[in-house]
């Protein structure tokens, strides 16, 4: 049988079971619909697209002779026909034991009927790697006569896969901190075993960068002794990439003598490797630097709490020893932030590294100061003739020296805390805890001062921790009540309105008033969920009145700041009256003047936000602010409450009088009801209706009751 006639074979084999598909397919477009092709024109087609693909892609029977192969596979194997092939095995064309090797797959493959797909393994001819799948060849009645085998050339892919895992290589071994000139060494090494045929060398700079010497060169190179200047002066045969430096100068270079003929990714490779070189070379230069940084403060250069805590730990084994004090000490620069906001945070620096400079030159050689972190220093003094006392105001009066900053005159002044073993703690942990605890006492009482640590601070801080734990349980079993302040319109004896106030119904203690928890519940961030259910709580009562048949009256809810500022703070208002059902209009959100200049922009644009929703505003507390006409006039406002302290000495204080007639002629005049706080007397009530306020609130009037006796007053009053 000539080998053709075995090809035409396959064909039939293949096709079989699809003669009717075949016969349809687009090859057929061109022909007469009377036209059937015949089997001879089918396989030529068959062959021709076959002979297109980059594949290789062949057939054998049963005993392993080929029984088509398309061009690729007839040209790997030297050959120049598909005839000249069809008929041989593998044992005729490779080695015999890879030859074997193939027969065994194909074996496998046709005698369990499974395909073998998706196996990578090295070329037989030329250097790469091929991936290889076989499956059975079957007759139109599903017997296995032959296997089908069909390979890809993956070299392009192993070799990237080979130059990402060299790559990854270098780049642990820099995380490592290898040293510099084993890594050089290992790199000219691995450049030439994943880039075969190359010869690779690292030419850096020397000490004073007029000329480059040979750091590291690959064995071929070393073996061929290169020469800086040969590699300088043969461009064309030496391919150089920069290896630059962290600080846009250039160590040197990674000369590389490679065919032109590689693929992008070799080059792209080579440029990542130089890449890595630099930064191993800026390593290898800054470890000094690195080491320093590990335990120092990189804006200050003072050590950083790492250090501190070592030095820290021999000082006091050393006080231990001696019977000699060591002092623990927390100083914090006061209102720190405004400097950073209002001159900015490049001015903020300036003015840390200048208190650096100041405290240190304060101190002695054996003793420790650290910043921990933005305007906080930590100072480990050791005893000395003077007491520390004397030495720390020093220490303040030294920070307070007057400077000039970004342009303008400032006079610092700090907080000052201090712990001192072994009176007020044992180890580090105890005395950094309390001389903590006497910074922040210094803060609370005003600041610019130094406060030593007294164990009654400590007691008050597992209070104040207890506390805290107990509000937070407070919020989640919704244990806050509300009380009712009604307001009067002195005119027609009318409730014109009720103010909500939140009340604690502890289980232990009972009720408690909102100066015992609301500082707590600021500080802890509780003061936003406490407020948005007070919100709730409000709106319900109010809408609740209403359905009682009462006469609507607004109803006023203190806004904190923190809760002011909540992005969702709009939402919040929104979903308590659509919850309640209450109209906007019989709401009235109170903020302190002292909120609103904080932001007066921001301040605005939320006002207006209140005010969309139909709610209304008025500034309460107001007279103990700094707001000027011309702000005040910008806020969408609907009422001014008189603050009660302006209230509380009429008519005996003729300053107080003065400013709260003032203050009613200034909501006149910008057409702002008025309504005073803290009205108690008789005689307070009478100068207010001659100043032209008429509305009031105060326990003239009534206390703050709950909603039963605030709604009997109401019906009373109806």
């Amino acid at each position: 049988m000539r080998k053709a006639a075995v090809g035409e074979q396959v064909v039939r084999a293949v096709s079989a079971d699809a003669e009717e598909p075949v016969a349809r397919g687009g090859m057929t477009e061109g022909l007469q619909q009377s036209h059937e092709p015949s089997l001879a024109e089918r396989y030529d087609w068959l062959e021709a697209m076959i002979n297109h693909v980059p594949d290789y892609i062949y057939a054998k029977d049963l005993e392993g002779r080929f029984l088509f192969a398309n061009r690729a596979i007839v040209l790997n194997n030297g050959l120049e026909r598909v005839e000249d092939m069809v008929g041989l095995t593998d044992y005729d064309i490779h080695p015999s034991a890879a030859a074997e090797a193939i027969a065994a797959i194909e074996r496998h493959v046709m005698e369990s009927g499974e395909p073998d797909l998706g196996f990578e393994e090295r070329r037989l001819r030329g250097n790469g790697w091929l991936m290889m799948s076989r499956v059975p060849l079957r007759d139109k009645t599903g017997k296995v006569i032959g296997v089908v085998g069909a390979s890809r050339d993956i070299t392009a892919r192993k070799r990237g896969e080979s130059l990402m895992k060299a790559q990854a290589q270098l780049l642990k071994a820099v995380a490592k901190g290898i040293r510099l000139d084993p890594f050089l060494s290992d790199v000219a090494d691995l450049l030439e075993e994943v880039i075969p045929g190359t010869a690779a060398a690292l030419l850096l700079h020397d000490e004073r960068a007029q000329e480059f010497y040979i750091a590291a060169a690959s064995p071929s190179a070393r073996v061929a002794s290169i020469l800086p200047a040969e590699i300088l002066d043969n461009p064309a045969s030496w391919r150089r990439f920069s290896i630059s430096s962290g600080d846009g100068g250039q160590h040197g270079a990674l000369a590389v003598k490679v065919s032109s003929s590689h693929e992008a990714s070799v080059w792209e490779f080579l440029t990542g490797v130089a890449q890595t070189v630099g930064i191993a070379i800026d390593r290898h230069y800054d470890a000094e630097r690195i080491t320093f940084l590990a335990e120092h403060d990189a804006l200050t250069g003072l050590p950083n709490r790492t250090l501190l805590d070592r030095k820290l730990d021999d000082m006091l084994r050393r006080a231990n020893r001696t019977s000699r004090q060591v002092a623990v000490v927390f100083l914090d620069i006061d209102n720190f932030k405004l400097v950073n906001d209002s001159l900015g945070h490049a001015a903020g620096d300036e003015l840390l590294k200048i208190v650096a400079k100041r405290i240190s030159a304060e101190i002695g050689q054996g003793d420790m100061i650290s910043r921990i972190g933005g305007d906080e220093f930590i100072l480990a003094l050791e005893q000395t003739d003077e007491d520390f006392v004397s030495w720390l105001a020093r220490i303040r009066e030294a920070v307070a020296r007057p400077l000039t900053l970004a342009g303008m005159d400032l006079q610092l002044t700090c907080s000052i805390g201090m712990a001192c073993f072994a009176v007020h703690g044992k180890t580090a942990t105890e005395l950094f805890a309390n001389a903590d605890m006497a910074m922040y006492r210094a803060k609370e009482n005003g600041r610019n001062s130094i406060q030593v640590f007294d164990p009654a601070m400590a007691e008050s801080a597992r209070q104040k921790l207890g506390r805290s734990e107990e509000l937070r349980r407070a919020v989640e079993r919704d244990e806050f009540v509300l009380h009712f302040q009604p307001q009067k319109d002195m005119s027609s004896g009318e409730i014109i309105g009720v103010e909500a106030l939140v009340r604690w119904n502890h289980p232990t203690d009972g009720l408690v008033f909102p100066g015992d928890f609301i500082p707590l519940a600021e500080e802890s961030g509780l003061i936003v969920p406490i407020g948005e259910a007070v919100l709730r709580k409000a709106c319900g009562q109010a809408k609740k009145w209403q359905e009682q048949g009462l006469p609507p009256v607004k109803i006023g809810v203190n806004m904190s700041a923190r809760q002011f500022q909540e992005q969702g703070m709009t939402r919040q208002v929104a979903a308590a009256l659509a919850e309640s059902g209450l109209d906007p209009q019989w709401l009235e959100i109170e903020v302190t003047e002292s909120l609103l200049m904080r932001d007066v922009q921001g301040a605005i644009m939320k006002m207006h936000e209140l005010n969309a929703l139909g709610v209304s505003l008025a500034i309460d507390d107001f007279g103990t602010g700094y707001s000027s006409l011309s702000t005040l006039k910008r806020f969408p406002l609907s009422r001014l409450k008189i603050d009660r302290s302006f209230i509380a000495d009429i008519p005996d204080d003729a300053d107080d009088m003065a400013i709260t007639s003032a203050i009613v002629s200034l909501a006149r005049s910008l057409e702002l009801d008025v309504i005073a706080e803290g009205v108690e007397t008789e005689e307070q009530a009478r100068f207010l209706s001659r100043a032209g306020c008429h509305a009031i609130q105060g326990y003239l009037f009534s206390r703050p009751i709950p909603a039963d006796e605030m709604t009997r007053v109401m019906r009373e009053r109806a």
